[in-house]
Order: C-alpha cells, then structure tokens, then sequence
C-alpha cells in the first residue's frame, strides 16, 4: 500500500516524527538533570543571623 500524500496539507508523518524529536530531547535533558551531582553547600558559607538583630 502506497502512502498517500496530499500537497494541501502537512504530512501526518511529519507530526510523528516531530514529537519523537521532541521525547528525544526531553529524555536526555531529563538524563543530564539527574545525572548531574550537586555538591552540598558549604556551611562556612551558611551565615544564620543572630537573634537579637533587629531589621
């Protein structure tokens, strides 16, 4: 059976392959977000106000 490809409209096909495009992205940037270890702050940076300051 032959694909049958109208010149009026966008290729059905084309939508497909652009939302497996899109999940492809959305995979590996997801990937990378996870992957990637944070380093804990450091607590000589942490400076906690006092409480007898008044603002």
């Amino acid at each position: 059976m032959r694909w049958k490809i109208s010149h009026h409209d966008h290729d059905p096909r084309l939508g497909d392959l652009l939302t497996i495009v899109a999940l492809i992205i959305l995979v590996v940037a997801a990937w990378h977000f996870f992957d990637t270890r944070s380093e804990p702050p450091s607590k000589a940076a942490f400076i906690v106000p006092s409480q007898s300051v008044r603002w």
